[in-house]
C-alpha cells in the first residue's frame, strides 16, 4: 500500500527530528548552545545532568509557532529532592493541521489531516561527587500521521563537571536507546546525537558564554555558540530583578537573538532566528518558587525596621530560618552604611535559632546610631550557598 500527503505550502518539520528543534526560549536564543549551561528547567532536553543546578521549584513552558497551522510546544517541571537529587517531567509537542491524504493512484483518503509528535521525558540528575553531575532520561514517544500512530521509547545520558565555579563542561549522549516508531512499514528510527560543550560565567555573573558542537550519527559535526550579557540587575526587592540580551549561532548557521526578563517569582523569554521560509519566534514563560536551600534572617524589633538604642539596651536579637539540609558554615555580617564591616558571627556548625549581638563593634566599642546593613550567607555541604540581606536603623532613645 502507498500513501502520500499533501499540503498547499511548504512546511518547517516535516523530517522526524524534531527532538533536534530545541527547547526553551532562552537556550534557543542563544543558538542552542546549551549542554554545559542547562541551568533551568529545559535542562531535560540538553542535558539531564543540569538539573542539579537548579535550586527551586520550576515550571518552564515555551510557544513557538511555525508555518502552516504548525506550532511547536514545550512544557517542563523540575521538582528538587535535596540530597537524593532532582526530578523532572517534560513534554516536547509538535502539532500541524491542514493535509490532505491520498492514496498511490492518486483518490482522496481524507482532507484536514494532522500531524501529531509527542515525547514525554522523565529525568533525574544528582551529584556524583562534589562537581560532578550524572543525568538520565527516559523519552516516551507517540507519533501520528493522519490515520498511523506509532509508539516507542528512548533513553538520554548526560554528565556536567564543573571544573571551576566560573566554568562548566557538559556531555550529552541523547537516544543511546534509540527510539524506533513504526507507522505503517519501515520504522522511523531517531539517531543517536553526542553534544559537548562549556560554560563560561564571568565578569561578576553579568555575561555568560557557551560553545557546543553536536555529532549526529551518518551526518557532519556542527557547531552553535552563544552570549548573554545582564546590562541590568538590581539586588533590591524591587519587582523587575534582571534584564538579560542573548544572541547566537545555531545549527542552522544562522544568527539568533532575544531577551529575558526576570523577576521575583516569573521569567518571561523570547527568542528569534530567521528562516528560509520565514521568521522564527519562540515566547518562553518560567515560574520559580519554595528554594530548597532558602535561609532567612530577621531582627526581632517592635515595630518597623528601627531598634532604639538606649543606656540600658538589650542584645539585639536575629531570629534565624534554615531548611534541613546540612550546613558547612554560616556567616553573619554587620556593615555601616559605608560597607565597612562593623561586626561578623560565623560558625562551622548549624545556625542557633537565636543570634544575639550585643550592639557593639569588633573592637568592643558601642556603635553610634545610623543606617545599617546585615548580610547572612549559608555555605552547605554540597556546596550550594544562599545569601539573605537587609537593613536596619539603629536610633537613640529622645
Amino acid at each position: 500500500m502507498q500513501w502520500q500527503f499533501v499540503k498547499a505550502a511548504n512546511y518547517y518539520g516535516m523530517a522526524n527530528d524534531y527532538l533536534q528543534y530545541g527547547t526553551g526560549a532562552r537556550s534557543l536564543a542563544m543558538g542552542g548552545a546549551y549542554v554545559a549551561l542547562a541551568d533551568e528547567a529545559s535542562a531535560p532536553y540538553w542535558n539531564p545532568a543540569g538539573l542539579t543546578q537548579i535550586e527551586e521549584y520550576q515550571f518552564l513552558s515555551m510557544y513557538a509557532p511555525f508555518f502552516e497551522q504548525t506550532s511547536y510546544n514545550f512544557l517542563s517541571y523540575v521538582h528538587p529532592l535535596g540530597r537524593l537529587g532532582n526530578l523532572a517531567i517534560s513534554d516536547v509537542l509538535l502539532y500541524s493541521g491542514g493535509y490532505e491524504e491520498v492514496d498511490g493512484e492518486g483518490n482522496v483518503l481524507g482532507t484536514n489531516q494532522s500531524i501529531f509528535k509527542n515525547a514525554i521525558i522523565i529525568s533525574y540528575a544528582n551529584r556524583v561527587y562534589r562537581r560532578i553531575s550524572l543525568g538520565a532520561s527516559l523519552k516516551l514517544i507517540h507519533q501520528r500521521v493522519m490515520r498511523y500512530s506509532g509508539n516507542s521509547q528512548g533513553v538520554d545520558l548526560g554528565i556536567l563537571y564543573e571544573l571551576l565555579d566560573e566554568l562548566n563542561i557538559g556531555l550529552a549522549l541523547q537516544n543511546v536507546l534509540q527510539p524506533k516508531v513504526t507507522l505503517i512499514d519501515d520504522p522511523d528510527v531517531y539517531k543517536i546525537n553526542l553534544k559537548a560543550g562549556l560554560a563560561l560565567n564571568t565578569f561578576y555573573n553579568r555575561l555568560t558564554l557557551t560553545a557546543d558542537i553536536n555529532k549526529l550519527v551518518d551526518e557532519k559535526a556542527y557547531l552553535c555558540a552563544g552570549v548573554e550579557f545582564s546590562p541590568w540587575e538590581k539586588i533590591s526587592s524591587s519587582t523587575l530583578k534582571r534584564i538579560d540580551l542573548r544572541l547566537g549561532i545555531n545549527h542552522l548557521q544562522t544568527f539568533t537573538l532575544g531577551i529575558g526578563l526576570k523577576m521575583k517569582f516569573i521569567s518571561l523569554d523570547y527568542a528569534f532566528n530567521p528562516h528560509k521560509i520565514g521568521n522564527l519566534h519562540r515566547f518562553g514563560l518560567t515560574f520559580r518558587w519554595g528554594s530548597i536551600y532558602k535561609a532567612r534572617v530577621e531582627p526581632i524589633l517592635k515595630s518597623g525596621n528601627t531598634y532604639w538604642l538606649g543606656a540600658s539596651s538589650e542584645p539585639l536579637k536575629f531570629s534565624t530560618d534554615i531548611p534541613s539540609i546540612t550546613v558547612k558554615q554560616w556567616t553573619l555580617k554587620i556593615m555601616d552604611e559605608n560597607g565597612e564591616v562593623v561586626r561578623a558571627f560565623r560558625a562551622r556548625r548549624r545556625t542557633p535559632k537565636i543570634i544575639g549581638w550585643n550592639l557593639r563593634d569588633r573592637k568592643g566599642r558601642l556603635v553610634k546610631d545610623g543606617d545599617y546593613f546585615y548580610e547572612f550567607t549559608v555555605i552547605y555541604k554540597n556546596g550550594r550557598q544562599w545569601i539573605d540581606r537587609g537593613e536596619i536603623k539603629l536610633r537613640y532613645d529622645k
